[in-house]
């Protein structure tokens, strides 16, 4: 297992940042291996809810079976992948700070096969990725900037 911390800022309010990332039907948008997201269940707000997403892995398709973990309107949100090849718990914390937004990811990754070997390398490619995601997010939604 891999463990890692990053952040983004964003200058956009607190409540539009968390609406748009807590969503995972717009993973597609912002995350580049993400292919689509289904929905398959609804929970208490967002808390329970489960989606099927397929993401394209440098190892080859992937699909994965979600669950919202939290979803703490407009602070925390977390989600875990309960069935799939990678598994995977995401917990986001969203800070304010005056208009703008700090978004911080405490991320949890299972390894598969042989990249298990590697954790370090992993961990960098792995934190790599999600710093790009976060940088096209970041690009999203200060395009919409008021």
């Amino acid at each position: 297992m891999i463990t890692f911390e990053t952040d983004v800022r964003i200058d956009r309010p607190i409540d539009e940042v968390f609406a748009y990332v807590s969503d995972p039907l717009n993973f597609p948008d912002w995350n580049s291996a993400v292919q689509a997201v289904r929905k398959t269940s609804a929970g208490a707000n967002g808390t329970g809810s489960t989606y099927v997403m397929e993401r394209e892995l440098p190892t080859g398709r992937a699909i994965n079976e979600l669950e919202v973990v939290a979803s703490e309107r407009p602070t925390d949100f977390a989600i875990r992948a309960t069935a799939g090849p990678t598994p995977f718990l995401y917990r986001y914390r969203f800070a304010a700070d005056n208009d703008e937004t700090v978004i911080q990811l405490d991320a949890e990754i299972e390894l598969p096969g042989a990249t298990a070997l590697l954790p370090q390398l992993a961990r960098r490619a792995v934190k790599k990725g999600v710093d790009d995601n976060f940088a096209t997010l970041k690009q999203i939604l200060e395009a919409t900037r008021r």
